[in-house]
């Protein structure tokens, strides 16, 4: 583990119970520290989660005393006595203090060299935004024709990923988005990127978050403006998807639409509006 990303496998659980997890756990570490989510054959392994079930299997063994890394036991039935010092934590989870403590005492503990990624520092939220700076700093924004040409790779699924690990797989044949369920649905940064995707890239993904591409794309796009460049205001475009705004301004994202559906100069977009 360091201190941009921990690689953590989920297994053994169902997929309601996996994304709920993952949702939590993102919610619970500090916004700096990226989640690879990952399974028990990845030789960069960090961290398990496991259904304690499953946890006296011989392989699950080696792995967390080989690599001598935290491990949390998830138990369907509430009789046992969960708690962080024993790693063990009962699900449906109805007290969330338990999953903190293990964060803190378990899975930061390696990472805290003078109390800097502690989840309650006074100073977290000035970090979290000297971060933000630094990274739209660093990282060029991307240009439009960026997103556009992901519809002419030879790959027929891709993932993107940021700073803080995966964000979607999507389907540019079927015109499908698959999100990351512990991130925000319209979240990123200048860091995002996006390869081909692999078979074991999907269990970083729920398959119960699924959007429609284009819609999702233009809401990414929309609410993070920092990711990419401005269209040039004398040049005319054309709409080849009709955008489903999901903000409080759809009046004025449909006026644009209707604007740009025949085809406008940018100019004549705003006087529209």
């Amino acid at each position: 583990m360091n201190n941009q990303c921990i690689n953590i496998a989920i297994s053994g659980l169902g997929l309601t119970a996996s994304d709920d997890l993952k949702i939590r756990l993102r919610k619970i570490l500090p916004n700096n520290i990226g989640i690879n989510w990952t399974n028990v054959t990845d030789q960069n392994i960090n961290c398990i989660l496991i259904n304690e079930q499953f946890f006296d299997n011989d392989n699950i063994q080696n792995i967390i005393h080989n690599k001598n890394i935290p491990y949390l036991k998830i138990s369907k039935h509430c009789e046992h006595n969960e708690s962080a010092e024993d790693n063990l934590l009962c699900i449906p989870i109805h007290d969330e203090l338990i999953l903190r403590n293990w964060i803190n005492i378990q899975l930061l503990k390696k990472n805290e060299q003078s109390g800097e990624n502690q989840i309650d520092s006074e100073n977290f939220e000035d970090e979290r935004l000297a971060t933000e700076k630094s990274i739209n700093e660093q990282y060029e924004i991307k240009d439009i024709h960026y997103f556009t040409d992901m519809y002419n790779q030879e790959s027929r699924k891709l993932i993107l990923s940021d700073q803080l690990g995966a964000v979607a797989i999507i389907d540019h044949y079927a015109h499908f988005a698959w999100l990351e369920a512990s991130r925000e649905e319209f979240k990123t940064n200048p860091t995002i990127e996006y390869k081909a995707a692999n078979i074991n890239d999907f269990i970083k993904v729920s398959h119960k978050s699924q959007f429609n591409l284009e819609n999702w794309l233009f809401n990414l796009i929309w609410r993070c403006p920092e990711i990419t460049t401005v269209p040039t205001v004398g040049q005319y475009y054309r709409l080849k998807f009709w955008p489903q705004p999901n903000e409080v301004d759809k009046k004025i994202l449909l006026q644009l639409t209707a604007c740009f559906i025949l085809g406008a100069e940018i100019e004549q977009g705003r006087i529209q509006t």
